[in-house]
């Protein structure tokens, strides 16, 4: 490998990492993502993929890394390497029937390495999120014999994936993949108990952090059959399965004074400590397939359909009131000329796509669902096979029914696409 090409993705790399530092956030400020395990992500976080509606299930190139579905590894070129990398900021506003709040939050979506190491056998390494919690609500309440009294919630953290993905070429057409994932992270919730017109009562706070780590396995297999006038047809089989991932929980029950709004904290007295103690997060399986067609370098449309068990989860054998969820995706791409001299913008790469979810949430008999427009370009850099890729996306989720919140939001997503020749040995210096 080139040490000074080596130095420029290690350097991206730490400006990411301080980046997302100094920034400070979370990667959601959803209020639903104080429920299960927070606001789960998809593996297809790749601008390029999230320009297309995020599918993901029957997409293979040799540009980017796809961990969605591990066998189109097997698709990156014999003496190349490749560099992923995106940042993702999101601004949404938040409706119930009488009030409305806005927020924002930017935060590193992924990075990944991609590489030959037989001419069947390819590699991926990459991180991504899991699920991300970040939210702060206060809920009042009223009693004749106490007055009024609210429910501040707040939580932060979240679950990250560390992946190695080895795709396997069984012939000129099919292909199998594995993941191998380490899940790991730390949440934070708290709950002040607090009496905002009477000084007589002290204030309770229960924090609660929970650390969770294991090994998680997910497979792919992809198809593809060539016709005539280059065009393809593809189509790829995704399954994740189910897992105990291994946690700690530790909760204190402690009475205090102030602490509201992010105030100064007088403790008076702990009521309660449970150390750490270990557990089990049961996470369902999960189930994919893709289609999609394209004309090679000019366009591709695929559709996705994804389903996960939740209502197996549990933590510590406690099952929750969650739903199944699934979602189905429908996007393409399109290259006017990528092999123009003379017209930059028809070497570009324009991208649009929808999705709809079905989350894991149901909150009083209403289905907390989402719905996103998503647009996208490829931007390839002079003289290189190296690309910028934006994606912007337009949606909403949930509702204002039973005294609910509708989401309204916008996302966007910038990464770069690294392509690079390290494995060719020079005739010449």
């Amino acid at each position: 490998m080139k040490v000074n090409k080596l130095r420029k993705i290690l350097g991206i790399i730490v400006f990411l990492l301080a980046f997302q530092a100094v920034l400070g956030q979370t990667g959601t400020i959803s209020p639903y993502s104080r429920f299960g395990i927070g606001q789960i992500k998809d593996k297809s976080v790749n601008t390029r993929l999230q320009g297309m509606g995020g599918i993901s299930n029957a997409i293979a190139s040799n540009r980017f890394v796809n961990p969605s579905n591990p066998a189109t590894y097997v698709y990156f070129d014999s003496l190349s390497f490749l560099f992923n990398a995106g940042m993702k900021m999101s601004s949404s506003t938040y409706r119930t029937a009488t009030l409305t709040e806005q927020g924002s939050s930017a935060s590193l979506s992924y990075f990944s390495m991609g590489f030959p190491v037989l001419r069947q056998w390819k590699v991926a390494i990459g991180l991504l999120p899991y699920s991300d919690i970040g939210y702060n609500i206060v809920v009042s309440d009223f009693q004749e014999e106490i007055g009024n009294y609210n429910y501040a919630f707040t939580g932060d953290g979240g679950l990250n994936q560390l992946y190695f993905g080895n795709g396997f070429k069984i012939t000129d057409r099919l292909s199998f993949g594995v993941n191998f994932t380490y899940v790991f992270g730390r949440n934070t919730t708290s709950t002040l108990l607090y009496f905002p017109d009477s000084t007589l009562y002290t204030n309770t706070k229960i924090e609660q952090r929970l650390l969770a780590d294991d090994f998680i396995f997910d497979y792919g297999i992809y198809y593809t059959q060539p016709l005539a006038n280059d065009y393809q047809f593809n189509v790829g089989l995704v399954y994740g399965q189910k897992v105990r991932l291994k946690a700690k929980r530790e909760t204190l029950v402690r009475s205090l004074f102030g602490g509201v709004d992010g105030g100064i904290e007088y403790f008076l007295d702990t009521i309660s400590y449970k150390p750490e103690k270990d557990g089990r997060i049961e996470l369902p399986h999960s189930a994919g397939i893709g289609l999609s067609f394209q004309k090679k370098d000019r366009w591709l449309v695929g559709l996705d359909a994804n389903w996960q068990n939740w209502k197996t989860f549990s933590i510590d054998n406690q099952p929750d009131s969650l739903q199944n969820a699934w979602n189905i995706a429908l996007g393409g791409e399109f290259t006017p000329k990528h092999t123009s001299i003379s017209k930059y913008w028809s070497r570009v790469t324009y991208r649009l796509g929808a999705r709809y979810n079905q989350t894991y949430l149901n909150l009083y008999g209403q289905s907390i669902n989402e719905f996103g427009i998503s647009f996208g370009l490829g931007l390839p850099l002079p003289r290189s096979l190296t690309t910028i890729d934006l994606s912007l996306e337009v949606g909403q989720g949930g509702t204002t029914a039973k005294n609910l919140i509708k989401e309204t939001f916008v996302n966007f997503t910038v990464g770069v696409s690294i392509y690079e020749r390290w494995f060719v040995k020079r005739r010449y210096n």
